[in-house]
């Protein structure tokens, strides 16, 4: 069973590794247009430790000692769920593309690992985005004068409807969906719904 995630949002990312932990004989092929998972993306929402069960499997691959209260970098969760899915068998395409050819297959291009011959895909992961809110981020040193949540490593992340505006933020950011307090949790859980629908379905079995 070949699978192909295209794109990695949390939601992707989930997807894959839930797949890779509960499928049986299952080939995961994520591709992006990024040089690299999460690190190279701009400041993201973040999330608590304890949010989701499957963030706990990531701990090992945070860059510091976490706790279940501490709050970690939405790039250190993205990256984390690629390492592990990478770790688990997944083949990951960094700055490719696809061409679709016919009946799920596709030829594969760009700077990461490519195929000579055209791959037929079981499955194609692509969940449909809708426009959501628009969220205005920043970072701080820790303690600041604003309202943010510490991170545990000398900085603080905040986000607000209106723009911020300080002469002490770190990183700025504009990011688009729901609560970004609680957007981690919420779409690793829709990831591993998903996937697990998927592997109860028809077409799986």
């Amino acid at each position: 069973m070949r699978i192909l995630v295209n794109g990695i949002t949390i939601r992707h990312l989930a997807f894959a590794l839930e797949a890779l932990l509960n499928g049986d004989e299952i080939q995961i092929h994520i591709i992006t247009r990024e040089p690299e998972i999460g690190l190279s993306q701009s400041l993201q929402p973040g999330s608590k430790l304890n949010a989701h069960p499957l963030l706990k499997i990531l701990v090992r691959h945070f860059p510091r000692d976490v706790d279940a209260d501490t709050f970690i970098r939405g790039m250190w969760i993205s990256r984390a769920l690629g390492i592990e899915a990478a770790e688990r068998g997944a083949i990951i395409h960094l700055r490719s593309s696809l061409i679709e050819l016919k009946n799920n297959t596709f030829a594969i291009i760009g700077a990461g690992q490519i195929s000579n011959e055209p791959i037929p895909f079981d499955y194609i992961y692509d969940p449909e985005i809708k426009e959501l809110e628009k969220w205005f981020g920043s970072s701080f040193p820790d303690p600041c004068e604003e309202e943010c949540i510490p991170r545990g490593d000398g900085t603080c992340e905040s986000w607000s409807k209106k723009p911020i505006v300080s002469k002490a933020s770190l990183e700025t950011s504009i990011w688009f969906g729901n609560d970004p307090f609680e957007t981690i949790p919420i779409e690793i859980e829709k990831g591993t719904i998903d996937a697990r629908e998927y592997l109860q379905s028809p077409k799986y079995s």
